[in-house]
């Protein structure tokens, strides 16, 4: 009897909000400010959340940078609360206190007012006190007898055992105010406030805390709105594009497209199937399911369309290159778009990977996607000038310029940054098959070894591509864009200011020029040795240091 299988390709994604981009291990120790954080624990301390730590859910677990950040700022935020309700339960505790010593001082002046009397004659009894039936019949046998009636003594209610024995300043509600608005004027420290106003320290310092708090949150709050209108505008253009152009949107990882309407996250390593399947699958959710793919804001600023072939799909005219789309909507169809124009990144996706603005080609995409910074300056590092398209590549970035002490989890190796401490670790410590088959759940260590096995195992899936040129066939993406260039590509653009030398592509220029250079401006953090490149002390810190 057959069995159908079914094999699902799972795709990374975070945890918290389902996004892709840089992800942690929920239950990997990391260092942040001098101190270890498990995120898995902090979201049980701060939801009340209990995830499972189990070795076979280890690869799902995940969490992005930006839930992190999130994640420390409610986990400090939930700290806050509880220690300003521990200061007011302090208060109530001393008013408490306050309370039961004044009845216990009135209790004593009860007491003083009877201790001259020793007994009390039952006729002086009210009939009311009298009801008791054991006390009817002891009067009736006994009618001169006298009864001893003694008074309850009330003490005061225990307090906490971490309670006792404290000493409670007293303070009103209008000295709190004054110590408030004197730390608020910085006429005062919270140290100096507290004593002149006699209110304790942590009160002072809650309350300011939640004083600053709410301006912030009061002069955020313009902003806030005004980043939603952007976002809300940006989400209209986009729209917009795809009603007037063939343009297709999609998302990328590991130089492998995605489509963004797919809910199992659909790759392909071909532009041409992605636009096929795009354009067949999903044309009622064209525009319909932008909304949601640009959720949430923060993560999805930007958008990565595919422009190949551009053309108006309402005029039906052939639109030559990106800056002509906005010509042509504008002059045409009487439609000016703003927010894209910095916010809609667009791509060629084609066995040449060509730049859409610059025409620049690269050998992967991993390439193009990082050159494509170059052209759009949204953020800026204002350590090195560097320019960016999102702020979750500056983010990225700028993990470079945070020096400091990153101790390595696998041997404690002290680094100086956190990603030679990670790439330390994975090279190291973390030596594992990362890279997944596309079409079976088996591992490997390189893309080469995956390349190997799905010739052996799925031939049917590999997709062989040939030289429009010379008609050479080739199997794998690399190969056939390698050849394009070495073989086909004759114009030697590129030419070396110093020797006057011409190269095929930039990357063989700058990897040139440093012959040239006198200058050793790339030092070794372990042992300060100079190189005159980046590839050189990479090979010495692989050579000497791992």
């Amino acid at each position: 009897m057959e069995t159908n299988t079914v094999t699902f390709m799972f795709l990374a994604r975070c945890n918290c909000c389902l996004n892709e981009g840089e992800l942690q291990n929920l239950w990997e120790p990391y260092v942040f400010d001098g101190e270890t954080e498990i995120y898995g624990e902090m979201l049980a301390e701060c939801f009340s959340l209990s995830p499972q730590a189990e070795d076979h859910l280890q690869s799902i677990d995940m969490i992005c940078n930006s839930c992190i950040k999130r994640l420390r700022d409610a986990l400090s935020f939930r700290r806050e609360v509880i220690a300003s309700a521990q200061v007011l339960k302090e208060h109530q505790d001393k008013m408490l206190l306050h309370t039961t010593e004044k009845e216990d001082e009135l209790q004593s002046e009860k007491e003083t007012d009877y201790q001259n009397i020793e007994y009390l004659d039952i006729t002086e009894v009210s009939k009311d006190q009298s009801s008791d039936e054991n006390s009817r019949n002891d009067e009736s046998l006994n009618p001169n007898r006298k009864i001893i009636k003694k008074e309850a003594r009330k003490w005061p209610k225990k307090l906490p055992k971490e309670y006792r024995n404290k000493t409670y300043k007293q303070y009103s509600v209008a000295a709190l105010k004054l110590a408030i608005d004197a730390v608020l004027d910085d006429r005062m420290t919270i140290a100096q406030a507290s004593q002149t106003y006699g209110v304790p320290r942590k009160t002072v310092t809650a309350k300011i805390h939640a004083a600053r708090n709410k301006k912030e949150e009061k002069d955020e709050e313009p902003n806030k709105l005004y980043e939603q209108e952007k976002h809300d505008k940006l989400i209209e253009e986009i729209k917009t594009i795809l009603t007037y152009t063939n343009a297709v949107p999609y998302k990328s990882k590991a130089s492998r497209y995605y489509c963004v309407y797919c809910s199992n996250g659909t790759g392909f390593e071909d532009g041409q199937d992605l636009r096929t399947h795009t354009r067949t699958k999903h044309v009622a959710e064209r525009t319909a399911g932008i909304d949601q793919i640009m959720r949430p804001q923060w993560m999805n600023e930007v958008i990565k369309l595919d422009i190949h072939c551009l053309h108006c799909t309402i005029c039906l005219t052939s639109i030559p290159n990106w800056n002509d789309m906005f010509r042509h909507l504008d002059e045409v169809h009487q439609i000016v778009l703003d927010e894209a124009y910095t916010r809609v990144i667009p791509y060629i996706l084609n066995r040449e990977l060509n730049c859409a603005l610059c025409s620049e080609s690269f050998t992967s995409y991993h390439y193009l996607d990082g050159h494509m910074n170059t052209h759009y300056s949204n953020y800026i590092c204002y350590e090195c000038g560097d320019i960016f398209l999102a702020a979750s590549r500056l983010n990225k970035h700028i993990e470079i310029h945070q020096l400091g002490e990153y101790p390595c989890p696998g041997c404690g190796k002290v680094f100086k940054s956190k990603k030679y401490m990670r790439k330390h670790f994975d090279y190291i410590h973390n030596i594992e098959k990362k890279i997944k088959c596309y079409y079976c759940p088996e591992r490997f260590f390189a893309t080469f070894e995956r390349h190997q096995h799905n010739l052996k195992m799925h031939k049917e899936q590999v997709k062989i591509m040939t030289c429009e040129v010379c008609g050479k066939t080739f199997d794998w993406p690399p190969y056939y864009t390698t050849h394009m260039r070495r073989i086909h590509r004759t114009e030697k653009n590129y030419k070396c200011n110093d020797c006057g030398k011409m190269f095929l592509t930039k990357y063989e220029l700058n990897n040139h020029r440093v012959k040239h250079k006198t200058e050793k401006n790339y030092v070794c953090d372990v042992c300060s040795k100079q190189f005159k490149s980046k590839p050189g002390l990479s090979k010495h810190y692989q050579m000497y240091h791992v």
